[in-house]
């Protein structure tokens, strides 16, 4: 049993396992506070930005970070808005920086998360190798309890 005083976060990124994250802590815990995490990686980390060495003048910049920004909230926003279809006493969350696994911890550490929620995409062989499994590190890394959902 989880302390219902505190809430559960729920790492969602908008995808189909996310969602059922949401899905099953609406299941299992019944009408309680979440938060709905969105993790935002830094531009600056992503590949793309300044690649061989091209600079990315800094009006440019600030309209790419704006807009992760704004993306990053409405998918918080889209999640929050499912979490409070099923009942849940949903508020959102926007974290940057990575790894992600590290945010997803670190915001369960700032917000005294009694669990922490996410999907798993299922990923296997050379994809899990390359890509990592966030939902692994997760609950290698926390001291809290981990609910991962798998999809169906």
């Amino acid at each position: 049993m989880t302390d219902e005083r505190r809430p559960i976060l729920i790492a969602y990124d908008g995808s189909d396992c996310a969602a059922g994250a949401i899905d099953k802590v609406a299941e299992e815990f019944g009408p309680r506070k979440v938060i709905v995490l969105v993790v935002s990686e830094e531009l600056e980390r992503v590949p793309f930005i300044a690649t061989a060495g091209v600079p990315v003048e800094a009006e440019t910049m600030e309209l790419l970070t704006d807009a992760a920004q704004k993306g990053a909230q409405a998918t918080a926003d889209k999640g929050a808005e499912r979490a409070r279809g099923l009942g849940l006493d949903a508020t959102t969350a926007i974290y940057q920086g990575g790894p992600v696994w590290s945010a997803i911890v670190e915001a369960a550490e700032e917000h005294d998360a009694a669990l922490i929620a996410l999907g798993a995409r299922g990923l296997s062989g050379v994809k899990r190798l390359v890509l990592g499994s966030v939902s692994s590190a997760v609950a290698q890394h926390s001291d809290r309890s981990v609910l991962i959902v798998h999809g169906s």
